[in-house]
């Protein structure tokens, strides 16, 4: 090449070139490049000696870059005996890669799901930053890492610019200068675990006897990674021995411990140099029988493992139980060289399995025997096989003097049975804690300061000398002392993980005691009545023997106790009730019985015939008028007695019950007290059957309404129509005394209600509509519903006095709020007062019939009507004068300034069209 060139610098001489490529067989490793001076030229034999320098330098590129992949494998061998740990073998592997020429060396693990994670990399870090590399079959698991994990054979990429699987990288490899890149596998043991990459600035950089030697260096890295993982394993498993709560140690074949873990020595107690050269009979309890050690020894020797529940006993001499896996070990070669022992500490959890199975065992019999001394022994006896080291026990119940004494008595003289200790004599029941351990010393020097008679038996009957500690627990139920529980042990202590036990074998007995007593105040409540504590139906009905000579059931009732309850309370009520009973137990006749049935019914068994009844029931109403507490002492009270005689009225005892009741309810009509008789029953059962034709009447919709007018007097114009309703017969309509009453007696009234404010619902818009609601229909959840469907059609609720006494401001107030007329009904019956006409919502009041009927006869009567318009007309409240049936009593109303009357007068009840 010339002088002539096409570029040049600024104050370059004139040069011409000499450019040979440096050459092995048509493999290109670089150029050899020589500056000319100008016009010279090279000659045939000087060409032929450049080529052969070429050719050289060639060869010397290809033993430099073999010389140090060989370097890299030298240097890797010893860094092999230096590294501690997996980390920093592999950052200085990487490190000295790059330290020999290379630009950049990574090692990746291959992720499972498919990402290789670069692990420790050196040089060109920041080419690693963001990188994305799988080894999966994505376009990310295309290049020489990928490939080299997947396909378990180095991957070399002479040039990144034109290998057409490295295009997710190319752009960013060619920006930090990586011409070329090489990926070799790492395996450890069979396993590729990642990929060693690494990277030359020069294309075509790794030739074969470089990729050979890398290829070593890969094979060393993973073997010194396993050898690596191996050892931090072996220190791993070292310092889980070292840290695990279960006991581990080794023994030689002829059992002589030549390892222990810390473990050991915490739950035995003993130092390394007391265990170290010993047998495992150091631990001995002597609870195994010979052949448990001959069975275990037979196993081992056979090669097989053994494994037991171990009853050991620590330094202390306290019993330990380890679940025990004793296991034959082999060396490399299959021959059994040792032995090794793994114990967990089960002393805890055998102690409470054991009480759990035993206490299970007690409640089968408990369930079955109820309780009793036999139980209390079968329990303790289960105790002392469950509980470590205990030998001995007594458990001590409370008497009815106060004293306690043995129920149940093991490893004890059975003479301590008879004995009965005061309580300040037991131990537990003056210890500070509830649940505690004494020493023997300890015991033995309380026995001391009791009375010497009792001290001199326990010493000689209760084994005090040989005692070394005692378990105690003092039972309790509700904070009053039941009993004691002593263990005792002679030979050794108790392990500490058996008060755990203790507490729950403590507790449960109080459980146990404390179900009984609620067994028997079950018994009791479900026989008897908590508030008067008398009988009652159930222990009747257990009692009843329905034979032998005549005798009285006389069923009593309190006259208006609901009244008592609403007005006073229900507190004063109970008072009452007490107050009546004790004084009526004091005019039981010998074989008489007293029983509650109900709220305010109680029911006398009198061996009597129905001619003494009577004088009884004088008495029972005069003492109980003379027992009526505080405000009600001053009311004239009384009770309705009902009577039905064995075996004249019956014989069982439900028969009996219900004629007396049905002479109960004639007695409330006013006599105060009644006989069963005949005509009750049927006129009951007449009742009964009209109770179930009426409500089979609402079910099917056969009751009608009719309606009667309220009048203006001047006019005599209609203003407003009363709802009534009607049930049809063959031969016309029931009167409403005939069903109406029942309804209300039996509650069915709600039905029979909301069954017209229905059928009201129906009815054209061309009139005032007024309807009447039961009290019992006031106190009904359905009641809004049914009237909000009404609203618009001017309705107004008829409310009689009576309802006021039920506490039925709510519900008035919420209908007042949906746009209700109020109407109080019947005024001046009684129950009514100005408060009730002052604080309730009522826009109308209907003057009751018995004032309009005296009218012109009794001048009281005319005062009450001009009082009442007066008051209405004060309050603003329209009045309604009822039952007007004559002309007079028109006229009456109009000169006092009544506006609103009804009655027969103005017409009689009529069906309404369209109901």
């Amino acid at each position: 090449m010339d002088e002539a060139h096409e570029i040049g610098y600024p104050g370059m001489p004139s040069h011409g070139h000499a450019i040979l490529p440096l050459k092995v067989g048509e493999r290109i490793l670089g150029i050899l490049n020589l500056y000319l001076e100008p016009g010279a030229r090279v000659t045939e034999e000087g060409r032929a000696q450049l080529e052969t320098a070429a050719g050289l330098l060639a060869l010397a590129v290809l033993k430099e870059r073999a010389e140090r992949a060989a370097r890299i494998l030298h240097r890797a061998t010893l860094l092999s005996l230096e590294a501690q740990d997996e980390a920093e073998y592999l950052k200085r592997l990487c490190a000295l890669v790059v330290e020999e020429g290379y630009v950049l060396a990574w090692v990746g693990e291959a992720l499972p799901y498919g990402r290789v994670r670069p692990l420790e990399r050196d040089g060109a870090v920041g080419y690693l930053e963001g990188l994305l590399v799988r080894h999966d079959e994505t376009p990310e698991g295309q290049g020489p890492t990928g490939r080299a994990i997947r396909l378990g054979e180095p991957q070399v990429v002479r040039d990144v610019g034109q290998d057409p699987n490295y295009g997710p990288w190319r752009l960013r490899a060619q920006s930090f200068g990586f011409a070329s890149s090489a990926a070799f596998p790492l395996r450890i043991g069979e396993r590729v675990f990642g990929a060693l990459n690494i990277y030359a600035s020069e294309p075509d950089a790794f030739d074969q006897e470089e990729v050979a030697i890398l290829r070593d260096l890969a094979s060393l890295a993973g073997k010194n990674l396993e050898r690596l993982r191996s050892q931090a394993q072996a220190h791993l498993l070292v310092q889980l021995v070292e840290q695990v709560p279960e006991s581990v140690f080794i023994t030689d074949l002829e059992g002589h411990i030549t390892y222990a873990n810390p473990a050991l020595f915490a739950q035995t107690g003993y130092e390394p140099g007391e265990v170290l050269g010993q047998t495992p009979r150091l631990f001995k309890s002597g609870l195994h029988p010979e052949a448990f050690y001959r069975h275990l020894w037979d196993t081992l020797e056979k090669g097989q493992v053994f494994r037991s529940v171990f009853f050991n006993r620590r330094k202390d001499g306290r019993l330990l139980v380890e679940d025990k896996i004793l296991t034959p070990l082999p060396n490399p070669r299959g021959q059994l060289v040792a032995y090794a022992s793994t114990g967990r500490n089960v002393t805890q959890e055998w102690i409470l399995h054991g009480m759990q199975r035993a206490l299970i065992r007690m409640l089968e019999r408990f369930l079955q025997e109820g309780m009793g001394r036999s139980l209390f022994q079968y329990l303790l006896d289960e105790v002392l096989m469950v509980i470590p080291g205990a030998e001995a026990g007594s458990l001590l119940l409370r008497n009815q003097d106060g004293k306690f004494s043995c129920v149940a008595l093991s490893g004890h003289d059975p003479a301590l049975r008879e004995v009965a200790f005061a309580s300040q004599e037991v131990y537990a029941l003056r210890a500070p804690a509830s649940i505690g351990r004494v020493s023997g010393e300890e015991l033995r020097e309380f026995v001391q300061s009791l009375a010497s008679e009792t001290a001199s038996l326990l010493v000689e009957k209760g084994r005090l000398a040989e005692i070394k500690e005692t378990l105690y627990a003092r039972l309790e139920v509700n904070g009053e002392a039941k009993g004691v529980l002593y263990l005792d042990a002679f030979h050794g202590y108790f392990p500490e993980e058996t008060m755990e036990a203790f507490r729950f074998l403590a507790h449960w007995l109080e459980m146990v005691f404390s179900w009984e007593r609620a067994q028997v105040q079950a018994r009791y409540l479900r026989y008897h009545d908590p508030l008067t504590g008398l009988p009652n139906r159930a222990l009747l009905e257990e009692e009843w023997r329905g034979e032998g000579e005549v005798f009285s059931l006389a069923l009593a009732a309190l006259d208006k106790f609901g009244d008592v309850n609403r007005r006073y309370g229900r507190a004063e009520g109970d008072a009452l009730l007490v107050a009546a009973v004790r004084a009526w137990q004091g005019l039981l006749p010998r074989g008489g019985r007293l029983y509650r049935l109900g709220d305010d019914e109680f029911l006398f068994i009198l061996p009597w015939g129905p001619e003494q009844v009577f004088g009884f029931y004088q008495e029972l109403n005069r003492v109980f008028q003379a027992s009526l507490p505080g405000p009600l002492a001053k009311e004239a009270r009384g009770v309705s007695l009902g009577v039905a005689v064995y075996p004249e009225d019956g014989r069982e005892l439900g028969e009996l019950l219900r004629r007396a009741d049905l002479a109960l309810r004639q007695a409330k009509k006013g006599r105060g007290i009644a006989y069963f008789n005949p005509e009750l029953e049927t006129a009951y059962l007449e009742r009964m059957d009209r109770m179930a034709a009426l409500e089979e009447a609402l079910r099917e919709e056969r009751l009608v309404l009719f309606g009667q007018p309220i009048v203006d007097l001047s006019t005599l114009e209609p203003v407003a129509i009363e709802v009534l309703v009607r049930w049809p017969r063959e031969d016309g309509f029931w009167p409403a005394g005939a069903f109406i009453p029942l309804a209300e007696e039996t509650g069915l009234i709600r039905e029979l209600d909301l069954y017209v404010l229905r059928l009201v619902g129906r009815l054209p818009n061309k009139h005032v509509w007024h309807v009447n609601l039961s009290p019992k229909t006031l106190g009904d959840p359905r009641l809004l519903e049914v009237a909000s469907r009404l609203q618009g059609k001017g309705v107004r609720f008829e409310i009689t006095e009576y309802a006021l006494a039920q506490g039925v401001e709510g519900i008035l107030q919420s209908l007042k709020e949906m746009g209700f007329a109020l109407v109080l009904d019947d005024f001046g019956q009684g129950y009514a007062s100005l408060h009730t006409l002052v604080h309730h919502p009522f826009d109308m009041v209907k003057i009751d019939r018995v004032f309009v009927a005296g009218l012109g006869k009794d001048p009281k009567a005319h005062a009450v009507v001009r009082s009442s318009l007066g008051l209405a007309h004060e309050l603003r409240l329209s009045l309604v004068a009822e039952g007007v049936e004559t002309e007079e009593q028109r006229e009456w109303l109009l000169r006092l300034g009544c506006r609103y009357a009804q009655g027969y007068f103005f017409g009689m009840p009529q069906a309404i069209n369209g109901a």
